[in-house]
């Protein structure tokens, strides 16, 4: 009974494209996906952050090949897209978790350029990749597309500013929804993640400079912490596995309790 239950999270035999893969949340979810069995195939801006990485998930999965590539431009991801194709045949899972973070600033200190910059990456650059992706998917007639949401998109976040943020994570979970209901008749699952607070580099290094704002966050979660990328691990796979097979659309929150007040 137990081989069966954990049967349905195997994801051997499965490629995987992670987008901002070189480092935080999406080096985890990469290393999630290659020790659940799948082909991780890593994409990010960063060259040698995303070879070091390469070659440590490597180890877990000899397969593991990484692309750079700039999820804004649409020529970079379609390279990489066919690059996949012709490898491997096929891209049954697509994690989009490339984002850039918050500026923190208010909204009238907030230039147009650094609007667009946020929009274009969390956003676009989300809808660049769904797309090119998405063709293969619809013609396999099957694929599983987690996007990387915030609880940020349900709420405002206290104590810092940028709007922008908080928009683009919103706009995600209609991307989410809509993409859900699209392709749908081609059993594609769309699903999202919508994480709390969780020690990333660029958070860590925020709490340094912040301790006030850190005691603060940690008194308004339920759990009294923050997460480690690592608990993001199983939700991953869950979603990129046929355990998921009946959800599409959700946006699944993992924040320790903090939307819970």
């Amino acid at each position: 009974m137990l081989d069966n239950a954990i049967k349905i999270f195997d994801l051997s035999g499965k490629v995987a494209l992670i987008t901002g893969a070189s480092k935080g949340l999406g080096k985890a979810f990469a290393t999630a996906l290659a020790e659940a069995g799948a082909t991780p195939i890593l994409l990010a801006r960063n060259q040698s952050e995303l070879e070091k990485t390469g070659k440590e998930i490597a180890q877990i999965n000899p397969q593991c090949t990484w692309y750079a590539a700039d999820i804004t431009k649409e020529i970079e991801v379609e390279k990489v897209v066919n690059k996949i194709i012709d490898q491997f045949g096929k891209i049954d899972i697509l994690v989009n978790n490339a984002a850039t973070g918050r500026i923190n600033l208010p909204p009238e200190e907030t230039s147009l350029d650094q609007w667009n910059f946020v929009i274009d990456t969390n956003l676009t650059g989300m809808f660049i990749c769904s797309r090119a992706v998405g063709k293969e998917m619809i013609k396999q007639r099957a694929g599983k597309i987690i996007n990387l949401a915030s609880i940020s998109g349900s709420i405002i976040n206290k104590g810092v500013h940028g709007g922008s943020y908080e928009v683009s994570k919103s706009a995600i979970a209609a991307l989410t929804r809509a993409l859900a209901v699209e392709w749908a008749p081609y059993n594609i699952n769309v699903n999202a993640i919508a994480p709390g607070y969780f020690l990333t580099e660029p958070n860590i290094k925020f709490f340094e400079a912040n301790q006030d704002f850190y005691n603060q966050v940690v008194d308004m979660v339920p759990l009294k912490r923050i997460g480690n990328p690592n608990e993001l691990k199983g939700t991953v796979i869950y979603l990129a596995s046929e355990a998921s097979n009946f959800m599409t659309g959700s946006i699944v929150v993992v924040d320790g309790g903090y939307t819970l007040w």
